[in-house]
């Protein structure tokens, strides 16, 4: 995920071109496999046993490997294996540059350290970005809002990854009262504590991209087909968030998702907006908690 921070840093700075990234991507991929084809390449799990786990993701909060290893397809020892085979992301994106001949190490270094004091991140902050470990990640992100969020921001932003684009990315989230959307779905979650979840963006842009990821192009005729997946994804993502609070102690319970297929205004006291890039195109999710909100 950082390696996708990253380089739309780089582009922002001018350190690197769309033409670069290519290139840069093009390369990278050649050298990180996902974990499920590198478990079939060493013969540790069939091709059904991989398809069975992915689709555990889409209704179980965990990763690839901690799921394989429940299932019995995979030991501890055969996980870490697999995660040494497949290497770490951001090293393969600043391997891939520096062989390109985009970026030598020293600016590649050099510009690391300017991301670093621009943002006003700590070395341990550094340390977790370049882990590209979502769970590592997304609190760096949001790590002054209140737990419930920065969890439920986790989940999002994990099941998006996992199940609509791998190679997804988050900016710096922004607080408003108000945000304008072309299109929006929203769902609320009540109880211990209320909390509301949207996306919104462009039905033709991102959200149309967002829901054929999740869903499958066959299934995206129509613009209210994009708007129920989407209602779906948020759908997945509170139950999934439920599910952890029950383990917790703390009772919630949901509202169906709604959706608004025109122009329209978010408002509330305080809305938390967290961008998600998919296929290079800008996804917002909404966060609204403990209060109300008006459409």
């Amino acid at each position: 995920m950082f390696d996708r921070i990253f380089a739309n840093y780089l582009v922002k700075e001018g350190k690197l071109t769309e033409n670069h990234l290519g290139e840069i991507f093009s390369a990278q991929e050649k050298r990180r496999v996902r974990l499920g084809v590198i478990a079939v390449s060493e013969k540790l799990m069939t091709v059904e046993q991989v398809e069975e786990v992915n689709s555990l993701q889409a209704v179980l909060d965990k990763r690839f490997g901690d799921i394989a290893i429940e299932k019995g397809y995979l030991t501890d020892e055969q996980v870490s294996r697999l995660l040494v085979l497949q290497g770490n992301s951001f090293l393969a994106f600043m391997q891939s540059t520096i062989d390109c001949g985009a970026m030598d190490m020293t600016a590649f270094e050099k510009a690391l350290e300017d991301y670093q004091k621009e943002n006003n991140f700590t070395l341990s902050n550094m340390e977790g970005l370049k882990s590209c470990d979502i769970d590592k990640i997304v609190p760096i992100f949001v790590y002054d809002r209140p737990q419930p969020v920065q969890e439920l921001c986790g989940i999002m932003v994990r099941t998006i990854s996992r199940l609509v684009d791998y190679r997804s990315d988050i900016a710096k989230p922004a607080i408003s009262v108000e945000v304008s959307f072309d299109d929006l779905c929203i769902q609320s979650v009540f109880g211990d504590f209320k909390l509301s979840t949207a996306i919104s963006g462009d039905t033709n842009g991102a959200m149309l991209d967002a829901a054929i990821g999740f869903a499958g192009k066959e299934n995206i005729v129509e613009k209210e087909d994009c708007l129920d997946a989407l209602c779906e994804l948020i759908n997945c993502v509170n139950g999934l968030f439920a599910t952890a609070l029950s383990s917790k102690n703390v009772d919630v319970d949901m509202d169906a998702p709604v959706s608004y297929d025109s122009a329209g205004c978010l408002k509330s006291e305080e809305i938390l907006t967290l961008p998600v890039l998919l296929y290079g195109r800008q996804l917002n999710i909404h966060i609204i908690f403990d209060k109300d909100y008006t459409v």
